[in-house]
């Protein structure tokens, strides 16, 4: 994906004819790698491409997610060497959350580099423009509403695309947003389920991946997988409008083939970007994992066309050819990071080839245009074992779901011909269900379908943590040329230089620099904030720049959302020491009514599950079972409620609302009490899926739970809800059942 390879650097104001042949002799040298060595490139067919999609040729852009559309992140830059790194240091940064405190902690994104500006976006779909050079903010765009998901538990976004003088993100609620480039102002939306059938996020989809665009065409996936979803492919306009005919659909429509075994299930999601080839139109694209998870037997079969590299016409969607990694997949070891298109010696010969590691953690090397098999299995991690797990008995796997070559986007050298993977080696004690009925019960629509009773896995008995580092491999042989250990994750990516270094952070909050040729660590420097993305690389006025999201994912706790940008010279001082605090094990899934209350992360917050049409109660005008008032939620005053609210019935629909009690007596038009206390379309409601809502219970009274869709209350589909005074504590009861959530502290 080297959307930027093949842009002009800035070679200064022309004199005459004659400096204008020779800055036309100096970019074909740079574009071709000047001896007939494409340097692993594609070549004058990207180059033309991207800066068609830049629209400038006054500088070397880093415009799309790796570099250049053939996803190598490898740069052409060689200011900073071997010799002089030790004299590399942070420049300036820029803290996203002191720029607006509704920004979550955590960032993931990859920033992109065009025009002397660079973008980047942050957790809830953020997008900032800011200075490359000096860190100042040009503009600040924040979506509309996206609050139902601030209780979804994951929420960030890995980055834009740029192209036709617009920035495209996309959001966790499944839209397409483009923002114009130089001032930030709104141009469009589209939502993705209008052209991809049901790609909502009640039924299981939402978006954190960075979306493509080549030649104007807007590609993206979607993520999901773990929540049955159906994975799709699809391309955009410009103008958002679809630029094919139809989704290329990576697992069968629900009911079919070997999604006909269970309800709901399903997976392929694609959601990391995908490579392009200028010369071909070809993109490769990944798959991930199928669904449930770890439960294959309601999937029974290969489920083709899950875990897999696909390539297709990037303009018409039409399928080339498709490779899976690993078929019938029982350990959620997802293909997802973004494909590699190479040309390099390989076994003796040039090739073009497409490069991809896995969760699994192994590699494999594909021809571009067949997808024959060049290089497969090669092992990436230090340990690998994953023995087939068993009904209700606890089976330890290496790595865990979370561990191998996640996300992490790879770096291919032309230096030394090799490909560097950062890693994860994790593991994870998992419990299978031990029935269908078991990983069936209380499914909805949209719900996480992992098929085991502790969630993905637990850390095993006396785990001291997780590791990493990086892996590189020699195209030429196949072999493991070196590896580099560190005692964190490595879980955001690589990028090299031309001059063989290859930056890199860990969950240990390290940036560093490794010589390429041995692995041999060069330089370090503690940002003081995980790392969970991988650098871009640039130049301004001849100055060369890497700029760094700091922040880390959720999965590793994240201590803030920066952007980092080092240079040769910088002087700000290092951040402190991280240390990763001990593996806990899973908590216990609460039972009886503690189930719908549970502690939020924050004080004063409580999380509360309600599901709609839970057996036969009220002809299936229930919550929770209960209808007619049969449970009553209790919350202290000024306390902040998370709502999941999930749809069993796949006939009817149903939503939540926090009402009145005057409203039991309408069949419509009822309003919420609190902002925010609804899900949302309250009217229509929908059918087997998951909502959220989120609301501070600000007033003292006795209100209602109701189904708003017209005729659903006065049918008996409600319950209780109170808010108490600010010094007692949440609860539910029933009848016969009681449950009194005790806050930390207590």
């Amino acid at each position: 994906m080297n959307q930027t390879r093949g842009v002009v650097r800035r070679w200064g104001p022309y004199v005459g004819a004659v400096l204008v042949i020779a800055v036309a002799v100096i970019v074909v040298l740079a574009v071709t790698g000047g001896d007939g060595d494409d340097g692993g490139f594609l070549g004058e067919a990207e180059a033309s491409a991207i800066q068609q999609a830049v629209g400038s040729s006054e500088e070397e852009n880093w415009a799309t997610f790796g570099y250049g559309y053939a996803q190598n992140r490898h740069v052409p830059f060689d200011e900073i060497t071997k010799d002089n790194v030790g004299d590399l240091g942070k420049t300036w940064q820029f803290d996203f959350i002191k720029a607006d405190d509704t920004i979550p902690e955590g960032n993931e994104s990859y920033p992109l580099f065009v025009n002397g500006t660079l973008y980047v976006t942050t957790s809830f779909d953020h997008i900032f423009a800011v200075d490359a050079k000096t860190g100042e903010q040009k503009w600040h765009f924040t979506p509309s509403e996206i609050g139902p998901f601030k209780n979804f538990g994951l929420n960030v976004n890995r980055g834009v695309a740029y192209c036709d003088g617009k920035v495209f993100m996309l959001t966790l609620d499944m839209r397409i947003i483009s923002v114009d480039a130089e001032t930030g102002e709104q141009v469009d939306e589209a939502y993705i389920y209008d052209t991809v059938k049901d790609a909502r996020p009640e039924f299981g989809y939402y978006e954190t991946m960075a979306p493509v665009c080549y030649k104007d065409v807007l590609l993206i996936g979607s993520s999901g997988a773990d929540n049955g979803i159906r994975g799709f492919f699809m391309a955009y306009n410009t103008d958002l409008s679809p630029a094919w005919e139809n989704p290329y659909w990576t697992v069968p429509p629900e009911g079919q083939g070997w999604r006909s075994h269970g309800r709901f299930h399903g997976g392929g999601a694609s959601w990391m970007p995908p490579a392009v080839d200028p010369e071909t139109d070809t993109a490769y694209f990944t798959s991930s994992n199928p669904s449930p998870d770890f439960f294959p037997e309601l999937r029974p079969g290969p489920n083709p066309k899950t875990n897999a590299v696909i390539a297709v016409n990037a303009l018409t969607g039409e399928e080339k050819w498709w490779r899976q990694q690993l078929p019938a997949d029982s350990w959620d070891y997802d293909t997802v990071q973004p494909p590699q298109i190479i040309e390099a010696e390989v076994g003796g010969e040039q090739r073009k080839v497409v490069s991809i590691a896995t969760k699994q953690g192994v590699w494999f090397a594909y021809d571009a245009e067949t997808g024959e098999p060049i290089y497969e299995r090669v092992e990436v991690l230090n340990r690998i074992e994953h023995p087939k797990l068993q009904p209700g008995k606890p089976v330890t796997i290496y790595p865990g779901a979370s561990g191998g070559v996640t996300y992490s986007p790879a770096s291919y050298d032309p230096t030394t011909n090799y490909v560097i993977n950062g890693r994860i080696e994790s593991a994870a004690t998992l419990v299978q269900a031990e029935s269908t009925e078991e990983v069936e019960r209380d499914r909805v629509r949209g719900d996480v379908d992992t098929g085991v009773v502790n969630g993905f896995g637990e850390s095993p008995k006396g785990y001291k943590g997780d590791t990493g580092g990086l892996t590189a491999i020699d195209l030429g042989t196949g072999e493991v040329a070196w590896k580099y250990d560190i005692d964190e994750a490595v879980r955001g990516g690589v990028t090299t230089t031309a001059s063989g270094l290859a930056f890199f952070g860990g969950d240990d909050g390290v940036l560093r620099a490794v010589d390429t040729s041995s692995g041999k660590e060069l330089w370090s420097y503690q940002t003081g904030q995980r790392i969970a993305a991988a650098p871009a690389v640039y130049e301004v006025d001849g100055k060369q720049y890497i700029a760094l999201v700091t922040g880390g994912s959720s999965i590793a706790e994240p201590k803030g959302s920066r952007l980092e940008v080092f240079a040769l010279g910088g002087e700000m001082p290092e951040g402190k020491a991280l240390k990763s605090p001990p593996p806990t094990l899973a908590e216990p899934v609460p039972e009886g009514l503690g189930q719908y209350l549970t502690p939020g992360t924050e004080p004063k917050t409580v999380n509360v599950l309600i599901n709609a049409a839970v057996g036969g109660a009220g002809g299936g005008l229930n919550f929770n079972g209960f209808n007619r008032g049969g449970m009553t939620f209790s919350i202290p005053q000024g306390w902040k409620v998370n709502v999941t609210f999930k749809n069993a019935s796949a006939q009817t629909p149903h939503s939540a609302m926090i009402a009145s009690r005057d409203g039991l007596k309408e069949a419509s038009g009822q309003t919420p009490v609190f902002d925010g206390a609804s899900t949302p379309e309250p009217e229509k409601g929908i059918l087997s899926g998951i909502q959220y809502m989120d609301f501070t219970a600000n007033k003292a009274g006795d209100y209602a739970l109701i189904c708003p869709v017209p005729g659903h209350t006065v049918g008996g589909m409600w319950d209780n809800f109170e808010v108490g005074p600010p010094n007692s504590k949440p609860s539910a009861k029933t009848e016969n059942d009681s449950f009194v959530l005790q806050p930390e502290g207590d």
